[in-house]
């Protein structure tokens, strides 16, 4: 009877470890349960990111962007980026700029920013360009050599390439200049 009583019990505890097995096995085997690595390179993946620079104080520039991809390389991808520059004065100097993609420096915070890119300025024009980077040591927003830059305001249109644009100065320079402007007639 004991030797029964043996056999059966190590029948039933085979039996409870299969099953605990099975059931551990088809856990691990969901595709739902288990998170994906991120793409090679990437440290980090955010849903939002909100930065914010300042000096004496006072806000510099804000950049936030709907998803980011913090990477090894020390530069930071981001998506659906604004950028807001602040002038020295209060509503003068700043600039919006949107882009579709962009990188952030996370050791210099320089900015580039790529795709649709459209700037409002604080003088009620706006620019658009295919890419323009922010410097953060000069101050400095810019684009590279052949990059076209078209600014618009109510009754003219200046495009042109290679954009150095200082907001704390309030100057802008272009090279290949081109400018429309619609000539407004004074009522008498």
């Amino acid at each position: 009877m004991s030797l029964q009583w043996k056999y059966g019990n190590l029948f039933n505890i085979i039996l409870i470890f299969v099953i605990v097995i099975s059931l551990l096995t088809g856990c691990e085997k969901s595709g739902d349960s288990q998170v994906s690595p991120p793409p090679t390179g990437v440290e980090q993946e955010i849903g939002s990111l909100s930065l914010t620079r300042s000096q004496k104080g006072l806000p510099r520039w804000k950049l936030y962007a709907k998803s980011a991809q913090v990477m090894d390389t020390g530069q930071t991808k981001i998506n659906d980026v604004g950028l807001m520059i602040f002038g020295d004065n209060k509503n003068k100097g700043n600039v919006d700029i949107h882009s579709d993609t962009g990188e952030v420096s996370t050791s210099t915070y320089n900015v580039k920013m790529k795709g649709n890119v459209k700037g409002t300025l604080s003088d009620g024009g706006y620019l658009i360009t295919d890419e323009i980077y922010w410097s953060e040591n000069d101050k400095q927003i810019y684009t590279l050599p052949g990059v076209k830059v078209k600014i618009v305001y109510k009754d003219s249109i200046v495009t042109g390439e290679e954009l150095d644009a200082r907001p704390q100065l309030e100057t802008v320079e272009l090279k290949n200049v081109v400018g429309i402007t619609t000539r407004v007639e004074e009522k008498q």
